[in-house]
């Protein structure tokens, strides 16, 4: 994973290196959930002594009493040492030093818990933690929405460079991250202990906590989804009887708008008396769709071609569900040119129909700064539209 090449260049932490992890994370960022990993991570060796190197190890088990759903047990070698205890409830609750091999730096097992304040995969949220501290991301397998597994460098400050096998869960309002760092000097001698630890280690409780509060919101029988609420519901449009749109915005750590989300109810028939109105009403959703793209024009940017496509995840039956998502440019003037200015925002833009007698169409908008521009802010966003998308009832 780290040839001697390799190791040298990372251990100085060239700038460009920065610059290229977080090209890495971004590109990583706009992969569909579920994609895998940068680069396989790490398994044994085939000639490493799996039976033997367990007879110099012991089950390490910890858990607190101020902390009732957070526990965790990994096998580490005999010969490292605790550090004492700070008590605290956040940062770094537990820490193991390996033996100094003549000099420092040594390798080392910490077991942190971090805040999380916004609803997030951790997926997401441990990039956005590894772009905020400056790491290198080598590899990330995501397991699921709550857990995922990591491989990056990072220096500390004292200059020295680490090769850290990372497992990091989503827990309630907090991201629990266990870490294995191996200095890079170590990396081809000692990389198989370094996975026999990552293997061996569990979460050993648990909890169904929510980061954040949902809130839900409904329109009549018609509609019914959830949100996170640190969202604020800017209210509701009736346009005609068979259309309406609610809107939600992100207000962001900076208090303002960081993100817009829009969802139009559609129908052919009234959305609010049901049954009890016969009336049909005229329905012209591709006029409806232009109108999303003439309302970014009047705010002044350019629409092009989608730069993603993927397929949404929903809850109800549909007859048809398409989602794109498109880079948004700022107009440099009132008028068309060739000279194009770097996607600034991006739109989200999901459009069903229920598969029902008289169905509804739903034409769902997420308004978020680009990926390349705030990532954690994007990932927020993103998160929080595939939430009301997937509750949509």
């Amino acid at each position: 994973m780290f040839g001697k090449e390799r190791q040298a260049k990372l251990t100085r932490m060239p700038q460009i290196a920065r610059i290229l992890a977080v090209l890495a994370l971004i590109a990583l960022l706009a992969a569909p959930a579920g994609a895998q990993e940068l680069k396989p991570l790490p398994e044994l060796s085939p000639g490493f002594d799996l039976a033997g190197y367990a007879t110099q190890t012991e089950t390490v088990k910890r858990d607190y009493a101020s902390l009732p759903n957070i526990a965790f047990e990994v096998s580490l070698p005999k010969t490292w040492v605790e550090r004492a205890a700070l008590g605290q409830d956040f940062g770094e609750l537990t820490r193991f030093d390996g033996p100094a091999a003549g000099v420092d730096p040594r390798p080392y097992f910490s077991f942190k818990r971090l805040q999380v304040n916004r609803e997030n995969s951790a997926k997401n949220e441990i990039i956005a933690y590894m772009l905020k501290s400056g790491y290198v991301l080598r590899g990330l397998k995501e397991i699921d929405d709550r857990n995922v597994e990591a491989l990056y460098v990072l220096q500390d400050t004292m200059g020295a460079s680490y090769g850290v096998r990372a497992m990091a869960r989503i827990q309630g309002p907090s991201l629990l991250l266990a870490e294995y760092a191996l200095p890079l000097e170590q990396w081809n001698d000692l990389h198989d202990q370094q996975t026999f630890a990552t293997r061996s280690f569990k979460f050993t409780k648990d909890s169904d906590e929510p980061i954040e509060k949902r809130i839900e919101r409904k329109y009549y029988k018609s509609l019914s989804f959830f949100y996170p609420a640190s969202w604020i519901f800017e209210g509701e449009t009736a346009i005609a009887d068979n259309q309406v749109v609610l809107t939600l915005a992100n207000p962001s750590d900076l208090g303002n708008k960081g993100g817009e989300i829009r969802l139009g109810l559609y129908s052919v028939r009234s959305l609010t008396a049901l049954d009890a109105d016969p009336k049909a009403y005229p329905l012209d959703v591709p006029a409806l769709l232009k109108d999303v793209t003439a309302r970014k024009k009047a705010a002044g940017f350019d629409v092009g071609e989608p730069i993603e496509h993927r397929t949404p995840d929903l809850g109800i039956p549909t007859k048809f569900a398409t989602m794109e998502i498109y880079g948004l440019r700022e107009r440099k003037t009132e008028y068309d040119t060739l000279e194009k200015g770097p996607i600034t925002q991006e739109l989200w833009l999901v459009v069903f129909q229920t598969d029902e007698v008289t169905p509804r169409t739903i034409i769902l908008e997420l308004t978020t700064p680009a990926r390349t521009q705030d990532i954690y802010l994007w990932s927020v966003n993103t998160r929080a539209f595939e939430i009301i998308l997937k509750s949509i009832q």
